[in-house]
């Protein structure tokens, strides 16, 4: 279903068609009635009953005329909001109280705590289309002997579709981001496995903000420019490695080779006019981008298998940082204009970074010269002879005599004099790219056709990003280079991309933790922890929290019960003769309750409060088949009744003034598994495959949420709900997300049975047979949504249940262990 276009600024709110009143968040809220119209509360009170003998459950729609069921004792709460009309109304800042300056001063002194996972989700949602998949693998081997600051080669190990559409087996050069260690690095425990690409924004976290946008405007620019450089696809780690990779498209031939394969005269001179037009488009298109290289060298473009040329910005960064290093000397090759030169040298301007009025094109244009003198007398050395030593006057007259000797009388003879003033050493007297560009062009057409110039649309106030000065170009130590992380797997190898994580070591004690490795605001740092509750004697079946304590069910027929202030056990409530199967908890204004039901159709109601009894409040047995027992799920809602579900395909309304059935709700062909509430709707799920919704007023059946993909069928293990979505998690590892009744995700999460599922805002919880708790994050986009790793728990055996509460992650197993997964300090 797609989602709803926001009103106009100028539209009017949607009202009560009763009262003509404008709907609100607060005091008018709609509500829908069973009939599928929509009333404020006030005017529901206020309609008149259907009957005489239904006056209290039921009233007549003034809009339909239609008899409705409606409990006039629960009142218009307990109808659902109409949450489509609430997202039509114009958000309204929220007046927020005046605060004390002691106020303010602690809500600054203890910031908002994060979830568990979520320190670089702001991060993560710039860089998402900037990181390349684990399975990429791009790294195959390391060239011996390469620079420090050089590059490694490899190759694409898989087909990778948008944005990147790179082929598996295409080469690829790999560039080592430095980030900055600071102190000690924390040691992350085995239980605790970040994905792929949480380890990746924790790298590029640890990078500074100008490293950041760096790296971001590369692969941006490279996307724009796809016919005039090389693709820079992103940041990649490997699984055992530590160093960032920035992964750009590689081709294999060069355009020095293209210089030695001289045949006759007019092959080689439209061979130079051809390369040199496309050198200038890619300059061009760079500044646009607002870059410019500051440094260049011939070997840095290269040929794609059409023949045309583009400029590798890896290459590029490689030779900056060894011209920063005083690795690449005249000798290399490396070009650097005069006045880039100076900056380079002066050491108060490299510390204070301050290059505002130094930086322009015409330094690119110094470049491009040199480029065309070694395009046309084939000699790299020439371009990249001159110094600073007084000598840059005859390096000059050299290089115009060769040019005279290579291009007088040829098509390309006016480009010596544009050459010329490409390499003038006051940066003013150089000439625009563009005007190079059409001294080429002009000079291979026929007198009197006009050349079509190419736009040049680039302001002259606007400020450059120098690639030269910039922070990639300065990460000139050999760290990354020579560290242990450069691994070689086998180029066809599908299955080296495991981590040492995959291997059973899941062993932990209390307070075992591990460490964030950045996060987007610097004090929120932390550590993550976990403790382990043990008092249970098998299999832990389910959690609930209420009253102020943390309550756990477990087949050895025992309910437990936890201190949420410091986790410690308080007491052992016994009472069941059969394992216990679903826990939960009410909370009223008068007393919470904690409710419990097991294997033998057994429903207990424990008083909760200061001191626990021993004994329940209340017990009865649902009344079936010995074939059929057994209790399954629980659920509650604010209408005072208590659900249940049972092996009978039934869910059976209780309720919970005098314990007595209130209806039983058929539809299920098998048993059902799973009860959830949300906005005045009960949802649940079966092992039939199938998840139904019930209105919450009078029980009636409202929809089935079913997937009709073939072999889609599994039984529903497990209901999550939050807002308008609902997440279920089946027998045979997929995970559906429903929104608005409507399927919009389904995905394959892994190859056994999801047991506990939890969302909790966007972040997703999951768990089962594969011993770990999995985090995802969900990405809603207008058109889809996407379903993206943060990172894994691994656990020492089977997850059944999962609970979220005070930014804590607690977890139930079948080993008879509770695990509480916080973040210290």
């Amino acid at each position: 279903m797609a989602s709803a276009a926001p009103p106009p600024p100028d539209a009017e709110p949607p009202e009560c068609p009763v009262c003509l009143s404008p709907f609100d968040a607060a005091s008018v809220v709609p509500r829908v009635l069973p009939c599928g119209h929509s009333l404020c509360g006030s005017c529901i009170s206020s309609l008149p009953p259907a009957s005489a003998s239904a006056a209290a459950s039921s009233l007549r729609c003034p809009l339909c005329s239609q008899c409705v069921p409606f409990s006039r004792a629960l009142g218009p709460s307990s109808l659902p909001k109409n949450l489509a009309l609430l997202s039509l109304l114009p958000s309204l800042p929220n007046p927020s109280p005046p605060r004390t300056a002691g106020a303010a001063s602690a809500s600054a002194a203890r910031p908002l705590p994060l979830p568990l996972h979520a320190a670089h989700s702001r991060l993560l949602a710039r860089f998402r289309h900037a990181i390349l998949p684990e399975s990429a693998s791009p790294l195959h081997s390391s060239p011996p002997g390469h620079p420090p600051a050089g590059l490694a080669l490899g190759s694409i190990a898989c087909d990778l579709g948008a944005p990147w559409f790179c082929s598996r087996g295409h080469p690829v050069s790999l560039l080592p981001i430095d980030a900055p260690v600071s102190g000690a690095p924390l040691q992350e425990p085995a239980f605790y496995r970040p994905s792929h690409a949480a380890r990746v924004i924790a790298a590029i976290d640890a990078l500074s903000s100008a490293a950041r946008e760096e790296m971001l405007d590369l692969v941006a620019a490279s996307t724009r420019l796809a016919r005039r450089v090389c693709g820079v696809y992103g940041a990649w780690m490997g699984p055992e490695a530590a160093t960032l990779w920035l992964v750009s498209e590689r081709h294999t031939p060069g355009v020095p080779p293209l210089l030695n394969e001289r045949s006759d005269e007019l092959e080689t001179v439209a061979r130079i006019g051809a390369v040199g037009m496309e050198v200038c488009e890619a300059l061009m298109g760079l500044h646009g981008e607002g870059m410019v290289l500051g440094c260049l060298r011939l070997d840095c473009f290269r040929l794609d298998h059409f023949g045309r040329c583009l400029l590798d910005l890896n290459e590029v960064l490689a030779l900056c940082r060894g011209v920063r290093a005083g690795v690449c000397l005249s000798m290399d090759g490396a070009l650097v204009a005069p006045e880039m030169t100076a900056i380079l040298r002066d050491a108060t301007w490299m510390r204070s970074h301050d290059f505002d009025g130094l930086i322009g094109r015409n330094s690119d244009v110094w470049l491009l010269g040199c480029i065309l003198v070694a395009l046309v007398t084939g000699d790299e050395r020439l371009a990249a002879g001159w110094n600073t030593d007084g000598s840059y006057d005859d390096w000059q007259k050299e290089v115009l005599a060769r040019l005279d000797a290579a291009l007088v009388g040829t098509q390309l003879e006016p480009l010596v004099a544009t050459t010329a003033l490409c390499l003038s050493y006051e940066p003013e007297s150089r000439p625009e790219i563009a005007d190079v560009w059409k001294c080429i062009r002009g000079s291979q057409m026929k007198p009197g056709a006009d050349a079509l110039a190419p736009a040049d649309d680039i302001v002259a106030q606007k400020s450059f990003r120098c690639l030269l000065l910039g922070e990639l170009s300065s990460m000139c130590s050999a760290q990354a280079a020579e560290s242990d992380d450069i691994v070689q797997p086998s180029q066809d190898s599908d299955d080296k991309n495991s981590t040492p994580d995959d291997e059973s070591n899941c062993g932990f004690s209390n307070g075992e933790s591990v460490c964030t490795a950045g996060t987007d605001e610097p004090q929120r740092n932390g550590v993550f922890k976990s403790s382990t509750l043990l008092a249970h004697r098998d299999c832990v079946t389910g959690l609930a929290i209420g009253g102020g304590f943390l309550f756990s069910s477990s087949y050895d027929k025992t309910i437990n019960v936890w201190s949420l202030q410091d986790f410690s056990h308080v007491q052992t409530l016994k009472g069941h003769e059969h394992k216990i199967t679903a826990i939960v908890v009410v909370d009223n204004d008068n007393q919470s309750l904690c409710v419990s039901g097991d294997s033998g159709s057994g429903i207990f109601v424990w008083r909760v409060g200061t001191s626990l009894k021993q004994e329940p409040l209340n017990k009865w047995y649902e009344t079936n088949d010995w074939i059929y027992r057994g209790v399954h799920c629980l659920a509650v809602s604010g209408t005072g009744y208590l659900y249940t579900g049972s092996r009978d395909k039934s869910i059976k309304a209780w309720s919970l003034e005098d314990y007595s059935l209130g209806c039983t709700m058929i539809g299920h062909k098998s048993t059902v598994s799973c009860l959830a509430v949300a906005s005045g709707i009960l949802y649940s799920g079966s092992w039939d495959g199938s998840i139904r919704s019930w209105w919450l007023t009078d029980h009636s059946p409202l929809s089935v949420l079913e997937d009709d993909a073939p072999g889609s069928i599994a039984p529903v293990l497990s209901i999550s709900t939050e807002a308008n979505f609902v997440v279920s998690s089946y027998e045979n590892g997929c995970l559906k997300i429903w929104k608005d009744d409507v399927l919009v995700k389904s995905e394959k999460l892994q190859n056994a049975s999801i047991y506990a599922v939890k969302l909790n805002g966007k972040w997703l919880y999951t768990g089962g047979m594969n011993k770990a708790i999995n985090i995802q994050e969900l990405l809603e986009d207008k058109s889809e949504l996407e379903i993206r790793d943060v990172a894994s728990i691994s656990c020492d055996s089977i997850v059944t249940s999962i609970l979220y509460w005070d930014e804590k992650l607690i977890v139930g197993l079948s080993n008879r262990e509770i695990k509480v997964y916080d973040k210290g300090s």
